[in-house]
């Protein structure tokens, strides 16, 4: 039988799911903005990331079940929906990362002050995607910063993102 979850690692665990839940709506959000922008490139690459936010809330909620947590399911505001540039939702988009980082870090330390080891080790990969996730941010949107003067740099910033599987 496994073993049940610390308080303070339930409760942040908990929320967590929601957080990456909020993150995929953000990203869908972000998706509809790109694509009456006529980005579709762009607006492609935020649904595959939306789609990797609800996988990572997946794994969360796996995670509680097999500890015999019972997992709540927190409630989800509306995203924000009114971007004027693409430069604008890519830097929500990283500072966003940023947020996520923090709570994944307080998460882990959470862990490590409840002693919980299991959720420790699960954590570590969180731990690691999401500097991947900042740092894949961060260069999106410094590639887009140097490109935003001509349209044809968005144009090829665009394209870029629709290669993406």
């Amino acid at each position: 039988m496994a073993v049940a979850l610390g308080k303070r690692t339930y409760e942040v665990l908990n929320k967590q799911i929601a957080e990456e839940f909020g993150s995929a709506y953000l990203y869908m959000a972000m998706s509809g903005v790109l694509r009456d922008m006529g980005l579709n490139g762009c607006a492609h690459w935020m649904v595959l990331q939306a789609k990797e936010e609800c996988n990572r809330a997946v794994k969360i909620f796996e995670h509680m079940l097999s500890r015999n947590a019972k997992v709540r399911l927190l409630p989800l505001g509306a995203p924000k929906q009114d971007w004027r540039a693409p430069l604008h939702i890519f830097e929500e988009m990283l500072r966003h990362e940023q947020r996520i980082s923090m709570l994944v870090d307080d998460m882990y330390e959470i862990a490590v002050s409840e002693k919980d080891h299991q959720t420790q080790c699960f954590l570590s990969w969180f731990v690691e995607q999401q500097a991947e996730e900042e740092m894949r941010a961060s260069n999106m949107l410094d590639r887009l910063r140097k490109m935003q003067g001509t349209d044809l740099g968005v144009i090829m910033f665009d394209a870029e993102l629709a290669r993406r599987t």
